[in-house]
Order: structure tokens, then C-alpha cells, then sequence
């Protein structure tokens, strides 16, 4: 009998627009004072279309698929929890055994109470919790810094015993302070993840603060250097990936992995309208929606002109930047082929992976010189894999 293969999705679900942060660099700036939210039958809708797509390509395949749910905003503590017990209820009744789900919720952590810590610990599977160190730029609307605010809380979530991780935007206010962002995380044994700046609401949004490519790679080779140096390692995405991509490059009987957006999507993007993009696509453009989840099945979605547009402009991007690239097959091509994080140098209007190459590289020259890596570039010893925070 043919083993069963398990593989996941994900989908970040703008539950929201609705904030009380008016974080200066935000990509959802202009919206942030809607009060629409995505209704609990729109999301049953979500739901039996899922449930429906994935049942069946799972039965065709046998394969067995696991979908994460991020709530995403905006802010989704905004939304009282009760609205969330309702639809995890509703998730319970239409997946039943037939799908495995979690749910993670990314939030800024400003709005805490005891129903909240509550939801938090027994409703979601995971949480993220973002929070930028040394930067002055996450504000409420009053334009004040709210940094000493999330962190409390974050300790009293460690009180509670609810587990985390952290995102933290790296930008020019904190880019000389790489050494310290690590030292904090460290110091709390709490992973998380660097995400580099990218596009903003309008322009000039991000002149005062904007970071170059190279300064992007430089940031992340430091923290390649402290995690290795580190004598109690939390794991830092994208990092994480990053090195477990290089062992395979040097691993010669590592298997090869190739994206394949037509064979499976594994991110998507859902906003509040229920509109659906491919991760990458600027969902803020209504030509780039693959169609609206709550209103169409999900394998129409997924099959019509839309999501053709789409697949090509991501097979394009990794014809230009992959097939030449020595850590192709060791890397699927994911990062460039899904435009992941929209940091990267365009030119002709096709960006270039140059932030991931050179960060792999890094990482590959330290592992040879190394006790990780025999003189013929075998793996001696690898790090230990950890799990991502939410994206």
C-alpha cells in the first residue's frame, strides 16, 4: 500500500482592516479605520469550500492535508473573542475528521484581558506577536511608541503559559541594533522572525526609514554570526530555512524540491471582501484576485485565467533567477517564484533573487569553515530544526 503523503497550506485570512496602531510603515495604513469584518457566514462559506477542494484532491492524491488559518488584521484582538469561539465551533462542525486544522493568530499585542489570554490559550494553536525593538515606529494613534506595553504583556503570556513567537520589521531605525534585537530574543529564549521592510500604502511612506538590499543581507549575515555563535540558540526565521536549504545543497543525497504553483499553492492570501491571492500577488489590486473564496469554489479559484496569469508570472521569476542558481532543487525556488517579503532588486520588471542567494551563500561560507562541514562538504553535524512563527 502507497505511504500517504502530508503536505500543508496555509491561509492568512484579513479578518479585519480595524487597528488602534498606526504603525508608520504599515502596508494596510489607508484602511485601518474600517470596521468591516468578515461575517461568521462568510466564513462558514470559507470553510465548505476548503473542506470541499481539499477532501477531494486528497482522495485523488492520497495525500493527507493539513490547512493552518492565520488571523490576520489589521488587529484580530480588536474583534471580541467570542466571535472567534463561534467560528472554530464552525470549523469543528465542517472539517470534522475529514482535515486537520490549526489556527494561529498574528497580533500586536496591546489588547489583553482575561477572555483574551484565555482565547489565546485554549482557542488558537499558535500566536505571533509583533513587535518591533529599538525602532519608535509601532504607535497608537496619538503617535506614541507602544513597545514597553507589548512587552509586558508578552511576559504575562508567559505567566499564563501560553506559548509564542515574535515578528520584528527590520527597518532603518533599528538596523544598527541587529546585535541587540538578538540579545533580547536570546536573553527570553523566544524565536522569531526578521522581516525585512517592503512596499508601503503610498509612496514615500518609508523615506525616512527605507533600507537598501545590501543593508538587508548584511543584517541577516549578522544574525547568521550571533546564531551561530550563540551559546543558547532560539531559531530566527527566515534563517531557519535558509540553513536547512544549504545542508541539502551539500547533502548529495538530500532529495530536490521544486515549487510548483500549479500542483499545489501553499499560501494564500484572503481579504476581507474574500477576495483570494497567491502569496506575492499585491492583494491590494483587484486584477491580481485569483476570485472571491466566500462566493466560489475553491478548484475554480484555483484553475481559472487569473490563477494562469499568476503561475506564469511566478515560473517566470524563477526561470530568470533559478535554473542558474547552485542551490536550486536544494531550494524549491519558493521565495522568488511566491515574490515572498517583496524585497528584492527589479530589473527589466523581474525582481532578482538577490537577498536570498547571498544570504545562502553566507551561511554556506561559515559552514565551511566550520567543524559542521567536512573538507569535501559533506554535513558532519546540522543544526536543529525549529519551527517557523507566524508568517
Amino acid at each position: 500500500m502507497a505511504r500517504e503523503t502530508k503536505r500543508q497550506v496555509q491561509f492568512v485570512i484579513k479578518i479585519s482592516k480595524f487597528c488602534n496602531l498606526r504603525c508608520s510603515y504599515c502596508y494596510e495604513f489607508e484602511e485601518l479605520g474600517q470596521r468591516e469584518r468578515m461575517s461568521r457566514e462568510q466564513l462558514r462559506a470559507m470553510y465548505e469550500h476548503m473542506r470541499d477542494y481539499y477532501v477531494k484532491r486528497d482522495r485523488e492524491d492520497a495525500a493527507r492535508t493539513h490547512v493552518h488559518i492565520v488571523w490576520h488584521g489589521g488587529e484580530p484582538l480588536m474583534i471580541e473573542p467570542e466571535y472567534y469561539w463561534q467560528s472554530l465551533e464552525d470549523q469543528r462542525e465542517i472539517f470534522g475528521d475529514a482535515l486537520t486544522v490549526s489556527n494561529f493568530v498574528q497580533t500586536n499585542l496591546t489588547v489583553l484581558d482575561d477572555e483574551r489570554i484565555r482565547l489565546l490559550r485554549d482557542g488558537f494553536d499558535h500566536v505571533g506577536v509583533s513587535v518591533d525593538l529599538f525602532s519608535g515606529l509601532r504607535v497608537n494613534i496619538a503617535g506614541r511608541d507602544q513597545q514597553s506595553r507589548v512587552v509586558a504583556n508578552m511576559e504575562r503570556l508567559r505567566s499564563e503559559g501560553v506559548p509564542f513567537g515574535c515578528i520584528t520589521v527590520l527597518t532603518r531605525r533599528n538596523l544598527g541594533r541587529v546585535k541587540d534585537t538578538f540579545a533580547f530574543y536570546e536573553k527570553a529564549g523566544i524565536g522569531f522572525r526578521v522581516l525585512p521592510l517592503f512596499d508601503g500604502a503610498y509612496d514615500d511612506q518609508h523615506l525616512a526609514y527605507d533600507i537598501t538590499v545590501p543593508e538587508i543581507v548584511s543584517a541577516l549575515s549578522e544574525m547568521t554570526d550571533l546564531w551561530l555563535e550563540s551559546d543558547t540558540p532560539v531559531q530566527v526565521s527566515p534563517l531557519d530555512s535558509h540553513f536547512q536549504i544549504v545542508l541539502r545543497h551539500l547533502n548529495p543525497d538530500a532529495p530536490r524540491v521544486y515549487f510548483n504553483q500549479r500542483e499545489w499553492m501553499s499560501v494564500m492570501v484572503v481579504n476581507t471582501p474574500g477576495d483570494v491571492y497567491a502569496y506575492g500577488d499585491p492583494y491590494e489590486d483587484p486584477e491580481a484576485s485569483l476570485g472571491n473564496i466566500f462566493t466560489t469554489p475553491l478548484g475554480e479559484l484555483l484553475s481559472g485565467t487569473r490563477f494562469e496569469a499568476s503561475a506564469v508570472a511566478a515560473e517566470t521569476r524563477m526561470a530568470a533567477n533559478c535554473l542558474n542558481c547552485k542551490y536550486f532543487g536544494a531550494c524549491s525556488g519558493a521565495p522568488i517564484a511566491s515574490n515572498r517579503d517583496n524585497v528584492h532588486t527589479v530589473v527589466d520588471g523581474i525582481a532578482v533573487c538577490d537577498v536570498e542567494r547571498a544570504v545562502l551563500e553566507h551561511i554556506e561560507l561559515r559552514l565551511r569553515s566550520s567543524d559542521v562541514v567536512d573538507p569535501d562538504g559533506r554535513i558532519r553535524a546540522a543544526p536543529a530544526p525549529a519551527v517557523d512563527p507566524v508568517a
